[in-house]
């Protein structure tokens, strides 16, 4: 199912390369791919996702060498804090942070754009709203948030209590994990502990939960 998804990003990004005045895909190594080639890349490098950068020459560069999984051990106390700030909301000590992260320029849906109206938005959550609720009637402990990249134009209402969608607006979140900037965004999971997992690529939100299992996150950790 995976690789079947990876094999409909790539057309969409195919077809998007008609706009841009150049656009280059690259292994880990920095080789060019070819278009016939570029499907095979999920199986040759398991470990890897997709990312992308904005050149010169205004042309996009693809290339599959942003880490998969990143682990962090960060200040909690912090990055709390700082998600307080953003949401003007207050959270328990126990809180653990399930973050979904959208970058500038990132070309992965037509959900997804610079300017997000709210009709983006209520795709987005038309799609993951039903998910979010049922692992947040499983977990009290979750607090799902949907960060975008500042230099995103984000047009929701976070008057609204029930809202989870919020503009990272001094990018720190952006400065301080999700670094890579990946296609179709990262999701990142944040402990009371300091313990922190960041999810580059292609995912649902479902899955991310799945690895706050204890048999997942302690193998993960181990390593």
């Amino acid at each position: 199912m995976k690789k079947i998804i990876f094999i409909l990003l790539i057309i969409t990004l195919n077809s998007t390369a008609q706009t841009s005045t150049a656009k280059y895909w690259l292994d880990p190594n920095g080789n060019q791919v070819k278009i016939k080639q570029r499907s095979l890349l999920f199986d040759k490098f398991p470990d890897n996702s997709l990312a992308f950068r904005k050149t010169a020459d205004s042309g996009m560069v693809y290339q599959f060498n942003a880490p998969k999984y990143t682990t962090y051990k960060v200040d909690y106390s912090i990055f709390k804090s700082e998600i307080e700030k953003i949401t003007n909301n207050i959270y328990s000590d126990s809180t653990i942070f399930l973050i979904k992260y959208h970058y500038f320029d990132d070309n992965c849906s037509d959900w997804t754009s610079n300017k997000m109206t709210k009709e983006n938005i209520n795709n987005i959550k038309k799609v993951h709203g039903e998910s979010i609720n049922q692992i947040k009637k499983l977990d009290n402990r979750i607090e799902i948030i949907y960060l975008f990249e500042n230099e995103i134009e984000l047009n929701n209402n976070t008057n609204i209590k029930s809202d989870f969608f919020y503009s990272d607006y001094d990018n720190f979140f952006r400065k301080n994990l999700f670094i890579n900037t990946t296609v179709c965004g990262s999701f990142g999971l944040i402990k009371p502990n300091g313990q922190t997992l960041i999810r580059n690529g292609e995912s649902h939100v479902n899955e991310i939960y799945d690895h706050l299992k204890p048999e997942i996150w302690n193998l993960i950790f181990q390593q």
